[in-house]
């Protein structure tokens, strides 16, 4: 069965101040190592394996030149077999996207392309450290569809400090005018080790409104808010944090929730293979080194079989607001799910975090998250975990 691969590309042009990715701020000399390395370990995958996604992520894959982004993608091409309907992302950011190096990727073979803009506000763009105005962000969509993108997806930030309903309304709204195939929308989260956690700990009571992140009932009102306009707008909402026009829900990562097989090249990429989980290096020198002395930069494996396979594709597939086809993961996984976890969904329906409703067309029937549940997802999936 045709599977994934993933490219990571660790280099940004500076570091956003919630980052907490594999990635750093670009340097050419460890760009060229890095790229080489890649192209070794995408040597070790078989020749002729069989794909139907590609996506190239990180970090910034655009920060890079574009002969060698083109180069890349072009011996990603000759060496894998892409099935007919195949899909191929890549991750951009306004101010390092152009119409030449927009036109090289479309023409090396990626159809499709998101573009991290993360808020049509130029303060809220400042606060986060983000390179690009309000009018480069909306250039780049325009860019990217003047080069032929016609499968095009936005991604958008909420719960940034100082911002408030009406700005994330204006955002989105903006968003829709520019007529993407997708919408993410994500959480701001905070995490330790980033500039902005220190910032927000360092903050006083009588610090700065930026510097102090929403109430609580304003970030909920802002994911109701989204999941209604964007419905009313024609989007199907597919997943908790994703937005598609219909027909156009990312490939690549629904292979991710329905538990499939993938590769992963770069540093601190992940690899899914015949039920193992293989992990990268994240720290690009010894990721550099380690494939240039054996080809084999993975740093840990670990079987993922039995209860533990069955766990993760409980809680990985309810991201999916059309949840869980009970029937379908009885035969795959040989338990029946609604006994193996009758106490935890139990109490998960008397909470209303969960329902079991029939799948329109079919005798089977599904497990998915509420409109409740999808609020308090990570409560959900620490019930399988």
């Amino acid at each position: 069965m045709p599977g994934s691969l993933y490219i990571h590309i660790p280099f940004c042009v500076k570091r956003c101040i919630y980052c907490d990715f594999v990635s750093g701020v670009y340097d050419p000399a460890k760009a060229d190592a890095c790229i080489k390395a890649l192209q070794k370990e995408l040597a070790g995958i078989p020749e002729g394996t069989a794909l139907s996604t590609l996506y190239i992520g990180g970090g910034t894959p655009t920060v890079l030149p574009a002969g060698m982004l083109a180069e890349l993608i072009s011996r990603i091409f000759s060496r894998f077999r892409f099935m007919e309907d195949y899909e191929a992302t890549i991750e951009a950011n306004p101010g390092t996207l152009d119409r030449e190096k927009a036109g090289l990727i479309r023409s090396s073979g990626i159809n499709r392309i998101s573009i991290g803009v993360q808020s049509f506000n130029r303060a809220e763009l400042e606060f986060l450290g983000r390179i690009h105005s309000p009018g480069e962000a909306e250039q780049a969509v325009r860019i990217a569809r003047d080069a032929g993108f016609d499968n095009t997806g936005i991604d958008l930030i909420y719960g940034i400090p100082g911002q408030d309903m009406d700005s994330w309304k204006k955002t989105l709204r903006k968003a829709v005018s520019l007529m993407p195939e997708h919408i993410s929308t994500y959480e701001l989260t905070v995490e330790k080790g980033t500039v902005l956690y220190e910032q927000l700990n360092a903050a006083t009571p009588r610090a700065e409104n930026r510097f102090r992140l929403p109430e609580e009932a304003t970030v909920i009102e802002m994911y109701e808010y989204t999941i209604d306009y964007l419905k009313s707008e024609g989007f199907i909402h597919y997943e908790i944090s994703n937005f598609a026009v219909p027909g156009w829900q990312c490939r690549h990562n629904l292979n991710y929730w329905d538990r499939g097989e993938y590769y992963g090249v770069g540093p601190g990429a992940h690899s899914f293979l015949s039920g193992k989980r293989y992990c990268n290096t994240p720290v690009l020198d010894e990721y550099i080194r380690a494939v240039s002395e054996s080809g084999r930069p993975a740093c840990n494996a670990e079987d993922i079989t039995g209860d533990r396979a069955l766990s993760e594709a409980v809680f990985l597939g309810l991201r999916k607001t059309e949840g869980l086809c009970l029937e379908s993961l009885a035969r795959l996984y040989r338990q029946n799910i609604l006994s193996r976890y009758s106490k935890e969904i139990s109490t998960l329906e008397d909470a209303g975090l969960v329902e079991i409703v029939s799948v329109a067309c079919s005798y089977e029937t599904s497990l998915r998250l509420t409109r409740k549940g999808l609020l308090l997802s990570n409560e959900v999936f620490e019930k399988f975990m």
